[in-house]
């Protein structure tokens, strides 16, 4: 007769063999049956499962089940800085000005901005351009330079409705630099 030692380490040994058996068919199983796969959303994203292209709901963080049938795009929810160096335009007035602007933008509705554009930010990026060109046609020279944050709210508020249309907020617009084309700048 085995001794209780023996008997502990043969049903260990069976018990893992077993264990590993298990594993490897399921392995095979999921690569020939639809087999629901877990996913990670972290603590500062947030997924939208898309089934067949179209959003079926919006996930937050934790562990998620998907079927073979859904997929899980992670949209990061934290803002993203950028800037806007160097752009030119006439004012109302006829005087060219050049501006910098640092922005911040986040997600604000992740089905929309999955679903909108496939690539939002950079969208967003070009309707920000065409809305300084729009505001400073509307300002004359001396309204910007003196009221500069008049202007950065009238930008926002150009923004806005195409920046809800690819699900981005605008959470920060400031203008770095506003200097007349062809003037020196002081240091």
């Amino acid at each position: 007769m085995e001794s209780p030692v023996e008997m502990v380490v043969g049903v260990t040994v069976e018990v893992f063999i077993v264990a590993a058996a298990l594993g490897v068919l399921y392995r095979i199983w999921g690569k020939v049956f639809a087999v629901p796969q877990r996913h990670n959303v972290l603590a500062f994203q947030q997924g939208v499962v898309l089934r067949g292209g179209h959003v079926e709901r919006v996930v937050g963080p934790g562990h998620h089940w998907m079927t073979p049938k859904q997929t899980l795009l992670l949209c990061d929810m934290r803002t993203k800085p950028f800037q806007v160096q160097g752009q030119e335009a006439l004012t109302q007035d006829g005087i060219g000005i050049r501006m910098s602007f640092g922005c911040e933008c986040r997600i604000a509705d992740p089905s929309t901005f999955v679903i909108g554009s496939s690539d939002a930010f950079g969208a967003c990026y070009l309707e920000l351009r065409q809305a300084i060109r729009a505001a400073v046609g509307e300002m004359s020279a001396e309204a910007i330079l003196s009221g500069k944050a008049l202007f950065s709210a009238r930008v926002s508020e150009l923004l806005v409705p195409k920046c809800s249309q690819l699900g981005i907020e605008m959470t920060q617009l400031e203008i770095w630099e506003a200097v007349p084309v062809g003037w020196a700048r002081d240091g």
